[in-house]
Order: C-alpha cells, then sequence, then structure tokens
C-alpha cells in the first residue's frame, strides 16, 4: 500500500513541466475556490456577532411599570441623506441607572455620546451638527456598535410629565431596569433598528451556496486537468499489471495532494486578508475584522470537503482508464454522444413553458415551484447538451465544400473525443445563464421603474411626529417648503354606530388630500367626506342622520360634499369635517391621541424639519420617507446578488482559463507530430481555436437563447411587458459576445506562444 501511496506523491510534484503547471492551476483553482467560499460563510459570523451586540444594547422595559427605576429611553430612527442613524434618548438617569455595552455611564440633559462615524460627521456635515447641540462627552466602543460606520447617538434628556392613562402602555413611558432584551424586530450592519439578523444568517448560507455551485464546476474542471495524459498514465498502470483498487489510490493521492495545498493556500490568504478588511465593504455592509472568525469546525468541514470534492471527481473520470485501458492507450475515439442528453434541456423548458401556460393571469404557488424547478433543471442541463450539439456541429462542418484544413482539423478533433471540448466551456456557459437570470432577477427585485411601473406620486411626502416630548409647530411653520397639517379626529356616532369626524381648516384637508375637480372647500363651512378608493369606509351620512360626539354635542348634517383622494400612503379619515373656526369646532373634544403631520415638498426639506424636531425636542421624532435604506432591503440585496453574479463570472472565466492553458499544455505532443509533417504554426494555432471555438459558440448560444425563452415565461407568469423584459436581459448577449472574445483569445495565446518543438514532445506519451 505505501509504494502506491508514494507514486501517487511522486507523479503530484515530479511529472516534467506539464505536470507542474497542472498542479500549479489545481492548486490555484482550490485556494481560490477555498478562499471565497469561506469569505462567504462569514457572513454568517459577522451576522451572529452583531446580532449578539445589538442584543445586548436592547433595553429590558418593564411592561408592569412596577419599578422604581426613573431611567427612560426611547429609540428613534432618523436618516441623514442615504444613511440611516439611531437616536436613543435617555431621562431619568441616575448614578446607579444600567447602561448598555459600549459606554461607561448614560449621558445626562443636555449632553450625548456618539460612535465615531457620527462623531466625523457632525464635524463635517451641517445636517448631523444641526440634530445635535447637546455637548459630546464620549464615544461609543465596539461593544455598542455593530458596524464601524454606523450611526448612533445617546442623547440626555429631562424627565417628560406623567403620561395620560392611554399613554402608558408606550415604550418610551416605561421602566427601563436593564440592557440585553432579545431583539423583537430586525435590523442590519447600517438599519436604524434592530431588524435583519435572522435573515442576515439565512442570506449568509444561501449566499455560500451561490458561491459554492460555481466552485462546484471550477473545483471539477481543475480536478479534470490533462484528462488524456492522466488516464493513458492510469490504462499504463493497469496494463503493468496494477489492480484497479491500487491504481485508484495512485491517482486519489495525487489529486488529493495538490488540491489540499491548494485548499490550505487559500486558508492562508483568508487568515491574511480579514484582520485587512475593516475598511472593506459589500454595497453598504460593513463590518469589523474579528467578526469574520469562522468556528474551526467549520473551516475544517470546508477543507475536508474540497479535497473529498476533487479526488471524488478524479476516481470517477477515470473509470474508462481503468476498465478499458487498452482503448486509452491507443486514443481509441469516444462513443458518440446520444440524443438524451437533449431531452433534460427539453424538459426543463416545457416546464417553464408549462407553468405560464397553468398560471395564467394569476400564478400560484404550484407554477411558482414549478417554473422554479424549470430554472435549476435548464441550468443543469445546459453542460449536459453540449457534446451531443458539439458532435454534430463538427459532423456539418466536416461536410460543408471548401472547408479549410485547420478547421477540418477541428471537426475531425472535436468527434474523435467529444467530451473534451464542451468540458473546456462548460463554465462559461453556465456563467452567462446565471448572470442572465441573475440581471433580470436584479431588476425585478430592485423594484425597477421600467420593469415594473410604480406609482410616482413626485417629490412631496407626508410625515407623522410622534414621540413624548413637545412639537415645535412654530418654528416648523416657519420652514420653508413644510406645511403643518393639524387635522383632529374626534369621536363620535353616526347613525348609532362608533366612528370619526376629523376638525381642521380646509388648508389642512387639501394638504393631505386632492379635491374632484371643480369642487373647492370654504373655510367656516361643514363638510360630508366622501373618500374615492373606498379604503372600507361606508360613506358619508346622509343629512338628517343623527351624529353625536363623545361629549354629547349633536352635529348637523350638511348637504355639501367633498369627493376626496388621498395624496399619501398615510390617511386620516372621518365622516364630516367640523372647521375649527366655527362656533361648533371650538365646543369639541378632540382625540388626546394626536400628534401634527407634515408635508414636505421633498427630502432636502424633509431633513430640515427633522433637524429641527431632533434639536428642540429629542425624544419626538418624524416618521416617514428620508430616502435611507434600511436593513436587508430590495438595494441591498441587489448588491449581494452583484456581488454574486460578480464571483460567479470570475470562477467561470478562471475556470475557463486554465483548461484553455492545461489543454495548450497537453495537445503540445500532437501539435509537435503535425509540426513536424509539415503544418504550419498558423495552421496548428487555427486548429486549436477552432476546437474551442466551435463548442464556445453553441454553449454561449444556448445560454442566451435558454435565458431569453425562461425570461419570456416569467414576463407571462408576472404579467410583464415582454419588451421591458427583454431589454434588462439585453446585457447578457454583449455579455456572451465579451464571453467568446475572451474565450478565444485565451485558446489562441497559448497556442501560438507553445509552438516550439523539442525531442522530449515526440517522445513523451
Amino acid at each position: 500500500m505505501r509504494r502506491w501511496v508514494w507514486l501517487g506523491l511522486r507523479l503530484s510534484i515530479g511529472s516534467g513541466r506539464g505536470g507542474l503547471l497542472r498542479t500549479a492551476l489545481m492548486s490555484s483553482g482550490a485556494a481560490l475556490g477555498v478562499l471565497l467560499v469561506l469569505g462567504a460563510l462569514a457572513t454568517v459570523s459577522v451576522a451572529g456577532a452583531q446580532h449578539e451586540r445589538a442584543q445586548a444594547r436592547t433595553p429590558v422595559w418593564d411592561e408592569t411599570g412596577a419599578s422604581a427605576t426613573t431611567l427612560r429611553v426611547t429609540d428613534i430612527g432618523d436618516g441623514i441623506g442615504n444613511r440611516p442613524l439611531r437616536r436613543t434618548v435617555v431621562a431619568g438617569v441616575t448614578a446607579d441607572s444600567p447602561h448598555p455595552p459600549g459606554i461607561a455611564a448614560l449621558p445626562r440633559p443636555g449632553e450625548i455620546i456618539v460612535s465615531p462615524a457620527l462623531r466625523d460627521l457632525i464635524a463635517d456635515d451641517p445636517r448631523a451638527a444641526g440634530r445635535f447641540p447637546q455637548r459630546i462627552v464620549g464615544t461609543i466602543t465596539q461593544a455598542g456598535l455593530l458596524a464601524p460606520n454606523e450611526l448612533l447617538a445617546y442623547v440626555g434628556t429631562d424627565p417628560a410629565p406623567p403620561p395620560p392613562p392611554e399613554h402608558a402602555e408606550l415604550r418610551e413611558h416605561q421602566p427601563v431596569t436593564g440592557f440585553g432584551a432579545p431583539l423583537q424586530y430586525a435590523l442590519g450592519a447600517e438599519s436604524s433598528g434592530p431588524d435583519a439578523f435572522t435573515p442576515a444568517r439565512l442570506l449568509g448560507l444561501a449566499f455560500a451556496l451561490f458561491v459554492l455551485v460555481p466552485f462546484g464546476v471550477y473545483l471539477a474542471t481543475c480536478a479534470r486537468l490533462s484528462a488524456s495524459t492522466r488516464d493513458r498514465r492510469i490504462a499504463a498502470l493497469r496494463l503493468l499489471g496494477v489492480s484497479g483498487r491500487e491504481a485508484t489510490l495512485v491517482n486519489a493521492v495525487e489529486t488529493g495532494i495538490v488540491t489540499s495545498a491548494g485548499a490550505l493556500l487559500g486558508l492562508a490568504g483568508y487568515a491574511l486578508l480579514g484582520p485587512l478588511s475593516q475598511g472593506w465593504r459589500i454595497g453598504r455592509l460593513h463590518w469589523y475584522a474579528a467578526d469574520l472568525s469562522l468556528p474551526a469546525m467549520v473551516i475544517v468541514v470546508v477543507l475536508t470537503v474540497t479535497v473529498a470534492y476533487a479526488v471524488a471527481i478524479g476516481v470517477v473520470a477515470t473509470w474508462p482508464a481503468r476498465t478499458n485501458p487498452l482503448a486509452v492507450r491507443r486514443d481509441a475515439p469516444s462513443r458518440r454522444p446520444g440524443l438524451w442528453r437533449l431531452f433534460p434541456l427539453l424538459a426543463g423548458l416545457g416546464c417553464a413553458a408549462l407553468a405560464a401556460v397553468l398560471g395564467g393571469k394569476d400564478p400560484g404557488q404550484p407554477e411558482a415551484l414549478l417554473f422554479a424547478g424549470a430554472l435549476l433543471l435548464t441550468g443543469l442541463a445546459l453542460p449536459l447538451a453540449l457534446p451531443t450539439l458539439g458532435y454534430a456541429a463538427a459532423g456539418l462542418v466536416a461536410r460543408l465544400p471548401g472547408t479549410p484544413v485547420w478547421l477540418e482539423l477541428a471537426a475531425a478533433r472535436l468527434r474523435h473525443a467529444p467530451g473534451v471540448a464542451p468540458r473546456l466551456v462548460a463554465a462559461l456557459t453556465v456563467m452567462i445563464y446565471v448572470a442572465g437570470l441573475g440581471t433580470l432577477g436584479v431588476g425585478l427585485l430592485a423594484n425597477d421603474r421600467g420593469l415594473v411601473p410604480t406609482d410616482d406620486r413626485g417629490g412631496a411626502e407626508l410625515y407623522q411626529v410622534l414621540g413624548p416630548g413637545s412639537v415645535p409647530t412654530a418654528e416648523l411653520r416657519q420652514l420653508p417648503g413644510v406645511q403643518v397639517v393639524d387635522l383632529r379626529s374626534v369621536q363620535a356616532t353616526v347613525d348609532g354606530r362608533a366612528s370619526t369626524l376629523l376638525l381642521g381648516a380646509c388648508a389642512d384637508l387639501t394638504g393631505t388630500f386632492v379635491l374632484r375637480p371643480g369642487e373647492t372647500c370654504v373655510d367656516g363651512t361643514t363638510y360630508r367626506l366622501e373618500f374615492d378608493g373606498g379604503y372600507g369606509w361606508a360613506g358619508p351620512p346622509e343629512p338628517g342622520t343623527e351624529v353625536v360626539t363623545e361629549g354629547g354635542v349633536r352635529i348637523p348634517v350638511p348637504e355639501q360634499v367633498l369627493h376626496l383622494t388621498a395624496r399619501f400612503n398615510m390617511a386620516q379619515l372621518g365622516e364630516l369635517l367640523i372647521p375649527r373656526q366655527s362656533p361648533l369646532g371650538a365646543t369639541l373634544e378632540s382625540s388626546a391621541l394626536f400628534w401634527p403631520a407634515l408635508v414636505a415638498a421633498d427630502l432636502a426639506t424633509a431633513d430640515r424639519a427633522a433637524r429641527v424636531v431632533a434639536a428642540r425636542s429629542p425624544a419626538s421624532f418624524l416618521q416617514g420617507n428620508f430616502g435611507t435604506r434600511q436593513g436587508f432591503d430590495g438595494n441591498l440585496l441587489v448588491t449581494l446578488l452583484v456581488t454574486g453574479l460578480t464571483v460567479s463570472f470570475v470562477l467561470g472565466i478562471g475556470a475557463f482559463a486554465a483548461a484553455a492553458v492545461d489543454r495548450t499544455m497537453e495537445r503540445r505532443r500532437g501539435n509537435a507530430t503535425l509540426s513536424v509533417v509539415g503544418t504550419s504554426p498558423r495552421t496548428i494555432t487555427a486548429g486549436e481555436v477552432a476546437f474551442g471555438a466551435l463548442p464556445l459558440t453553441i454553449g454561449l448560444t444556448l445560454a442566451s437563447l435558454a435565458t431569453a425563452a425562461l425570461a419570456a415565461t416569467l414576463a407571462s407568469l408576472l404579467d410583464l411587458a415582454m419588451g421591458r423584459v427583454l431589454d434588462r436581459i439585453a446585457p447578457t448577449l454583449w455579455l456572451a459576445a465579451g464571453a467568446l472574445v475572451v474565450g478565444l483569445v485565451l485558446i489562441a495565446v497559448p497556442a501560438w506562444l507553445t509552438q516550439r518543438i523539442t525531442a522530449e514532445q515526440l517522445r513523451r506519451p
């Protein structure tokens, strides 16, 4: 047994320059793959570390209100530009008050403690400085932050007055007895509140799988480098009397040693790059270098699976050499690929078409699962169909009149060994398919306005002022482009049923609603209100209907009706509009649960209003759209998908380059024989290029057509415009053309540069 292990070791490091090149290619392939896989799995470690730190700083509220502590905490989400800001307001701080990790003590009124990123932003950006006029008394350390770029501030304020009974259940009025409560909602690396940690773990696993698929193709390609030479070597051992088991052991040791060296090199690269990565980012995801540490068992599993997979590929692929060594040594022609290889591809496209037919205009889960299965089956079937199509194309080329010698040579080689060239181009074929569907998926996930039209209301947005603090209404009214909407709800019974009325001015009503053309609202007039679009509203009461407020005030129902359409997603509804300026409006009691709303002309105006609210009443905040991206939303998912597609592209090009260089080195013996009989170097190079170009063109064309067919099916399922969908995958055609050019260059350059003939190439088997 020992001598066969030693022979495998000897073959892995002592097979001449060609063997050393193959060893280098295999090792570098394993190293790159292990580095990318560990990097993908590190996202799980980062998410877990961020989750723990977020939980450690989450307040523990006493919902019973029985605690004697005076500490009250309000977590507020804000935004500065497109960056989320988390503002934690604390009141009633005493010397023995608990504090979260990352700070030594909570700030007192007029003081703030900020993260390093926020400290720098306050110094440079007036939008941040305007929110925090308080004195900075400390900096939050890594233990209290999710990521180095997080904007977080602890703001000290005076205790709020005792809340009314109806407000007692709000979190900001409940005593805080400590920190470290379980997270109840999620958060990403730059969110305003803890809300996406469990999805982050799942996304990390999905991203790892997304990397593992092209890595599997890459590693399989590397494991079969110099396949013909290695098969002849195994066949020679079998003809010399070595048993099949012993030949398998030799091959397994050779592949295992080379792959293990590459895997360890990838691990060393990960260990070296990890500490240097703290300033890096993926989109808006940042991390601490310490968060990238992986459990030792995970690393062992990755290394073991990588080596075992490469060995398994090598053992399975050399089965013909072990079972029929004489045919391999004589370089006998391979069997003609069967037509059955086309059936899985046709079945995948057929399942997609069936899903479109069954789904019609209202697809459900069965159709979605059928379409997902079609995507997977089609991707797996593309490499399987290439030998049959390549064999047929080579036969067609050979029968064409006036075929050049170099093209006939390529066609003959392709028919002699129909499985070699497709193995060369399989990685690029699958990469183009993944890129095409990935591009379309990115467009859908990003809510592409050209692909999935959305309602655009323009720049104006509605914001609600919330929080226990007082609202600086007078200052907000002075801001250009800001309208303070003071519509108050009045509880009433309408014809014996509970309902609400609206108390306010016409300007308040038209600030959030649009009147029908021709209608006007006159201050001092009571109106019945009818809301276009329904909203589940029963409609305005008829004149003469009994309307009585909670305070016992009877409201006469007028004839006048206003038909309203909401300008924003938030809409305050009521059956009647009672003018505040009228004697009746002065006698009504509005709901105590009232916070004013603001209509801001654009995001810059909304930011100015948010600055005023934060500076004058730190415990209050604006709720609405500030253009920030939080958690694992569509924008971040698009970034991660594009990153995954980039990794796939790199692995696909890497696999093709390794296979192309190895193929050139392996063909040097055959090309040297052609040179001896007088074949020109130009003809030999052209033949090598054509040998790869035929299956590469077929594979890229097939991948592009399959992508277009599936995209058209998806358009039918989602009822999207076919032209828009095809426009989104049009870049895939350019990518396929670029991959063809790159592939031809990677074949042509090594073939042209390796034309020098030596006696060793003529003798060496």
